[in-house]
């Protein structure tokens, strides 16, 4: 009776990986429609090249770790504000009063 629990077992196993890469199959094959109709990358695949990246930047000369992957995504900020002046005699908008 116990080689049949085993085998039961075993099967059991195997179903529940079959499972598991049969939703990881279909995960790929969805991130994958997606990213070629939205032109978004997947998630993974952002975090995969922000770990590479990481990688790169921590070497033995450079700065560690995650300062430098940060300060590189920093210096390439672009910052778009529209100057105007402020004059204190402006013409205001009449206040609104609820009655």
């Amino acid at each position: 009776m116990n080689w049949i629990v085993r085998i039961f077992m075993g099967l059991l196993g195997l179903a529940f990986l079959a499972g598991l890469l049969v939703a990881l199959g279909l995960y790929i094959v969805f991130a994958t429609v997606r990213w070629l109709l939205t032109g978004r990358k997947p998630q993974v695949v952002m975090v995969w090249q922000q770990f590479s990246d990481l990688r790169k930047g921590a070497g033995w000369g450079g700065q560690r770790g995650f300062e430098s992957g940060f300060e590189a995504q920093r210096q390439d900020d672009i910052v778009d504000v529209e100057v105007r002046e402020v004059v204190d005699d402006a013409p205001r908008l009449p206040s609104q009063r609820r009655g």
